[in-house]
């Protein structure tokens, strides 16, 4: 339903620019309503009359046009003040038909100058797509009216299926731990949108402390997924070639109080590097695991607590084994954790794994 017409017009779809003259100067000072509202009108006026192109002594000849043809005594010839009236009547008459020529926001909400500053104002800085659409686009809501009286449209039934794939759940593969090289339960899904911040910090405690178990009736338990890349051992010469002492971490400024704490089932790693991932720590930790002893259990930290993990297990001899080595050119600092109440918080948490009986591939 578009004309030839109006195909041809929209390379002439830019309206002419025009000048902008602030309000202020002449409102400043004590004035009564009346005189307020005398000037703003007569403002109004001006600031039409420049938007249409005409210069200010063009708009001054325009709006004294009365007196200009009655004035008496010194002055320009009544011919050429005729001559410029015309003139510019002229020119008023091709920019109103210039702008009146259909254009590509043709369709949109037209606004003032006080308007168009007041939202310049309130989004200058900001995303304002969601704003301009309700501006420029007010011809979808009776598209898609129309297309709702038309069921072989496929985009009316857009909408339902988008929700339909959204509440669609990924199959799981759930697998045996003790046939699998590594396993890391994930944390538990997507809370609640009633859950409070209270109870998503509680969460984050639970997930980072060792002393809640993970199978309480509340919750349900964590879901496995497998690792398939395989992990190689990193080879105890070079752990005690490249690392460093107690002394030589004292040295460094951020743990210059650095003490390993009394000896618990849970190792606080710290000082991690920003790559380095859960089956790093496995490569590492993995060759501590015994078949007569529970998962080595694996929880690498992000948010506010990024470079950091906690690793569930006896692990006094994995301490003086692997504090201080150099993993992906940063000393691995190792602690052994505290309760629960001395545990920092945790922004989220991200795959924690479990080293399966099964030894990685070397």
């Amino acid at each position: 339903s578009v004309s030839i017409e109006q195909c041809k017009s929209k390379r002439r779809c830019f309206a002419p620019a025009a000048f902008y003259k602030p309000f202020g100067e002449e409102a400043a000072g004590a004035l009564t309503l009346s005189q307020f509202q005398a000037l703003q009108e007569s403002d109004k006026e001006t600031s039409s009359l420049r938007e249409l192109g005409l210069s200010d002594s063009e708009i001054l000849l325009w709006k004294n046009q009365d007196s200009a043809r009655k004035g008496s005594g010194l002055g320009a010839a009544p011919e050429a003040t005729q001559e410029r009236l015309d003139a510019i009547r002229e020119k008023l008459e091709e920019r109103r038909r210039i702008l009146a020529l259909p254009q590509r926001f043709a369709g949109s909400k037209q606004l003032s100058r006080r308007e168009m500053e007041i939202e310049q104002a309130l989004f200058q800085g900001t995303d304002r797509h969601s704003f301009l659409r309700a501006l420029y686009h007010q011809v979808r809501a009776s598209l898609k009216r129309k297309r709702g009286t038309d069921e072989k449209d496929p985009m009316v039934h857009l909408e339902s299926v988008y929700q339909e794939l959204l509440s669609k759940k990924c199959p799981e593969k759930v697998q045996s731990a003790a046939s699998d090289p590594c396993l890391s339960p994930t944390p538990q899904g997507s809370r609640t949108e009633g859950s409070s911040l209270l109870e998503q910090e509680e969460h984050a405690e639970q997930a980072a402390s060792p002393s809640v178990s993970a199978t309480e009736p509340h919750q349900s338990p964590p879901r496995p997924v497998v690792i398939k890349e395989p992990v190689e051992f990193v080879p105890e010469e070079e752990i005690l070639r490249n690392r460093l002492s107690e002394e030589e971490l004292r040295k460094i400024p951020r743990f210059s109080s650095y003490h390993p704490g009394e000896p618990s089932r849970v190792l606080y790693l710290k000082n991690l590097g920003p790559r380095v991932r859960v089956k790093d720590l496995v490569s590492l930790f993995a060759r501590f695991q015994r078949e007569d002893s529970p998962l080595i259990q694996f929880r690498l930290l992000s948010g506010r607590m990024r470079d950091q993990a906690f690793i569930t297990f006896p692990a006094q001899r994995a301490l003086q084994l692997l504090n201080g080595y150099k993993l992906q050119g940063k000393p691995l600092v190792i602690a052994f954790g505290k309760s629960r109440k001395h545990l920092p918080e945790a922004d989220s948490a991200i795959p924690s794994s479990s080293a399966a009986e099964n030894a990685p591939a070397t």
